[in-house]
């Protein structure tokens, strides 16, 4: 744990709750100890904000634009991608039971990208969480490759199970054209409200569209 702060950057105090960041709740139960899941909150709050100063004072776009520029850039898929890429994954602690069911997916890799966080900022405050972003994330928003994790399916997913249980459905509603030149218009559906409309080549392509419909229906 101490050479990837040092590789990082970042300064430390106090180590135990850089030990708690990376403890996954089925080695807390096994050990007896504390896991992580506060710390994600927290870190979770402090990233979101973060990113949504950085995105105020360094972009000369809309509310509305701004809110998607941040779900590029925070949510699971993108926080799974930085835990990765910092090699933070190679310090969870795994229960034996959830290394045998390989639990060690994307989502748990996003937790502790916040955890991480969330751990740094009661360590060193906010200043120290600022640089660090500075320094490895905001870089990344500079570019303003909006679409650079692409999923529009995904984020639409996350988008919705945030605030309800029920899964979204994208149903075919036509094809035209002959089988080689196929277009496919989909729409996408949310407890039998349409939230958004695709077209595309594909099949997939036009689900994608119709996710990336309703995004920026619902961030207007």
């Amino acid at each position: 744990m101490e050479s990837v702060l040092k590789r990082l950057h970042i300064p430390y105090h106090n180590k135990e709750n850089y030990v708690q960041a990376f403890t996954h709740p089925s080695y807390a139960n096994e050990q007896n100890t504390i896991h992580y899941e506060r710390l994600e909150f927290l870190g979770d709050a402090i990233l979101g904000f973060l990113v949504a100063e950085y995105i105020y004072k360094n972009k000369t776009i809309s509310e509305g634009e701004m809110t998607k520029l941040r779900a590029n850039y925070v949510c699971t898929s993108a926080n799974a991608k930085y835990c990765l890429e910092c090699h933070l994954d190679s310090l969870l602690l795994l229960g034996k039971g959830a290394k045998e069911h390989n639990e060690a997916t994307q989502a748990v890799f996003a937790d502790v990208f916040e955890s991480f966080l969330g751990a740094m900022y009661l360590d060193m405050g906010i200043d120290t969480v600022r640089a660090f972003l500075a320094s490895y994330l905001f870089p990344k928003i500079k570019v303003a490759k909006t679409d650079f994790l692409g999923d529009f399916k995904s984020k639409l997913q996350e988008y919705v199970q945030a605030e309800s249980r029920q899964t979204v459905v994208y149903q075919l509603i036509k094809e035209e054209g002959p089988p080689h030149d196929k277009t496919f218009y989909v729409q996408v559906i949310h407890d039998t409200i349409v939230l958004g409309n695709g077209i595309g080549k594909s099949r997939k392509e036009a689900e994608q569209n119709a996710a990336r419909d309703a995004l920026e229906k619902m961030v207007r």
